[in-house]
C-alpha cells in the first residue's frame, strides 16, 4: 500500500526529540532502583505499640445505672434518682512496676455517662504495672477559660468567670427525698483546689499491642467516704467550698481500674 500523500507522507520523516533518550535513560534507571530496592523487616512485636480503647462503666454499688428511677440510697440514708453525669477525667497514669517506667495518657476525656463512655487514647508502652491514678477533672493548665475546643459539650462544662472560671470537673445531678420531701441535689465541683486525684490498685502486664482499660465509676463511693453525706445538709455544692472539698476526698477512691488484653 502506498502512503497517501499529505503532510503525513514519506516525504517529511518523523522526527524524534533529541532529549527524549535521555528522558527514557533517566526512567530506566528509576525503574531499576525501584526494582532493586527491598522493605527492611517489619518492627518486633511491642516496639510500636497500638492504641488503646478506654472504657466507662457507671454503677451503683455493683448494679448498673439507670435514670430517673428513684432506686438508690446513699451511706446517710437519702433515696436518690441520677439524672445527670458528665465529668472529664485526664492524666490517666499507669504504675510502672520493677523496672517498667510510668506511662501516661494524658487526655483529657469528657465523659457523658448517658452516652459517651468510650475512647481510643494514646499507645501504652509494654511493661508491667502496679495500678493506675487518674484525675476527675482537668489539671491546671487547662482549667482556664477558653483552653478546651470550643464545642458545645465544653462550653456546657463552663465554670462561671465570677467564681474562678475554667470548667466543671462533674456535674452529678438527681433527685432524693429528704426531709421535706422530693428535692433536687446538683453535686457540681470546679477550680483547682478541688482537683480529685483518684487512685486505683491493680497489677497488670501489657505487651504494647493494646486492649481495653475498663474504669468502673461506682457512684454510691460520692457519698461514702471519708465524709458521710447527707444530701439533707447540702443538696447544692457549687461554689460551697466545705461540700466541694467532701466530695473531692469522696471521689478518690470512686473509680476501680482492670486491664483487659
Amino acid at each position: 500500500m502506498r502512503p497517501q500523500s499529505g503532510s503525513f507522507g514519506t516525504n517529511r520523516a518523523m522526527r524524534i526529540p533529541r532529549n527524549t533518550t535521555s528522558v527514557c535513560v533517566s526512567l530506566a534507571a528509576i525503574l531499576s532502583f525501584s526494582s532493586c530496592k527491598k522493605d527492611g523487616p517489619p518492627p518486633p512485636v511491642g516496639e510500636v505499640p497500638a492504641p488503646v480503647t478506654l472504657r466507662l462503666f457507671h454503677l451503683v454499688d455493683g448494679a448498673p445505672v439507670q435514670y430517673d428511677t428513684m432506686a438508690y440510697t446513699n451511706e446517710a440514708g437519702n433515696t436518690y434518682s441520677i439524672t445527670h453525669l458528665e465529668y472529664y477525667l485526664s492524666e490517666l497514669v499507669l504504675i510502672g512496676s520493677g523496672t517498667s517506667p510510668n506511662d501516661t495518657l494524658n487526655g483529657p476525656w469528657l465523659v457523658d455517662a448517658n452516652g459517651g463512655t468510650e475512647f481510643e487514647t494514646d499507645r501504652v508502652k509494654a511493661g508491667t504495672y502496679s495500678g493506675a491514678k487518674v484525675l476527675i477533672g482537668l489539671p491546671p493548665a487547662l482549667n482556664i477559660t477558653g483552653a478546651l475546643p470550643n464545642t458545645i459539650a465544653n462550653i456546657h462544662m463552663a465554670w462561671p468567670d465570677l467564681m474562678g472560671g475554667g470548667y466543671h470537673f462533674i456535674k452529678f445531678e438527681g433527685h432524693f427525698t429528704g426531709s421535706s420531701g422530693l428535692s433536687g441535689f446538683a453535686m457540681h465541683v470546679g477550680n483547682n483546689e478541688f482537683l480529685a486525684e483518684c487512685n486505683m490498685p491493680g497489677s497488670f502486664t501489657t505487651n504494647g499491642n493494646g486492649g481495653t482499660i475498663e474504669l468502673r465509676f461506682n457512684l454510691n463511693e460520692v457519698f461514702r467516704t471519708p465524709h458521710v453525706y447527707d444530701l439533707d445538709s447540702g443538696n447544692y455544692s457549687m461554689g460551697n467550698m466545705v461540700l466541694m472539698g467532701r466530695l473531692r476526698e469522696n471521689c478518690a477512691d470512686a473509680l476501680a481500674f482492670q486491664s483487659l488484653p
